[in-house]
């Protein structure tokens, strides 16, 4: 099992949400090659966290931070400031064959914070289930684990030195009933510019997936983060949600990405950015 060639086929589900974030904030983390949609000074930033059942690497748990919306034309996509998986191959694959910045982390409940009511979209049951109306819900809690060692990955992380990211209070899962319009989506995305993959990328993933609003996640960047400028959260989290949709029983196709050239770039390589 692993990546082999393309394309690569991920099933799950996701929610992905859009923030407002500040230009200044978004280009700490985008290539100057691109022009940031913006209006007042901001742009559309967010997440994207998934929990794929089923991918070339198998079960693993993913969220992406975004910067904010970039344009070529005729096309423009967020841009991704961060990506934590779950999954070694994943994590490798993402920045050496993608060129995507990220990194291992640890996806967890966070059990000393407990409501009464119905499980959170994290804990919510298989398709064709339905949550029991007693159960209770756990926000998600997100660790840096990128220090683990190289040669030995299987081996649990020193003392210290898993850093907690943040905390996320997610939506109530899906009742019974209509799980909202079958779509399909074909989602342009630009990458690269990092130490790994100096070139720009373009790629696509092609999603078939319900699709339903749901209310935003309240997301809480921890302790530590706001000092620290490798890390995209805290900047883009605190801005005010925009929307939120939640995509269930999702099938994504994941094309090879391919390199792409700025009318301007007259063939040179960009400029590494921070990763």
């Amino acid at each position: 099992m692993g990546y082999e060639e393309a394309p690569w086929i991920f099933k799950g589900r996701a929610l992905y949400q859009l923030h407002l974030v500040k230009v200044a904030d978004a280009k700490k983390y985008i290539p100057g090659d691109f022009h940031i949609v913006s209006l007042f000074g901001y742009t559309l930033g967010g997440f994207y966290l998934a929990r794929y059942s089923d991918s070339p690497v198998g079960k693993f748990d993913e969220l992406v931070a975004l910067a904010g919306l970039v344009w070529n034309p005729p096309t423009s996509c967020a841009w991704a400031a961060r990506v934590y998986v779950s999954n070694w191959q994943a994590r490798n694959h993402g920045r050496r064959h993608c060129g995507l910045p990220s990194r291992m982390a640890a996806f967890e409940e966070k059990t000393e914070v407990i409501e009464k009511g119905p499980p959170s979209w994290w804990t919510q049951q298989r398709k064709g289930e339905c949550a029991h109306d007693e159960a209770r819900s756990h926000p998600v809690l997100l660790h840096n684990e990128e220090r683990r060692s190289w040669l030995q990955p299987w081996k649990a992380p020193a003392q210290g030195l898993r850093t907690p990211v943040c905390s996320m209070a997610l939506p109530p899962a899906r009742r019974k009933g209509w799980p909202g319009p079958r779509i399909r989506l074909s989602l342009p995305s630009f990458s690269g510019g990092t130490p790994e993959c100096p070139d720009l990328l373009q790629y696509t993933c092609q999603l078939v997936t319900n699709v339903r609003a749901v209310a935003p996640a309240r997301v809480q960047a921890c302790s530590g983060q706001e000092d620290n400028p490798r890390e995209a959260l805290p900047s883009i989290f605190r801005g005010r949600p925009v929307f939120a949709l939640a995509f269930d029983d999702m099938e994504m196709v994941v094309n090879a990405p391919k390199v792409l050239t700025l009318p301007h770039q007259k063939g040179a390589n960009v400029q590494p950015v921070m990763a």
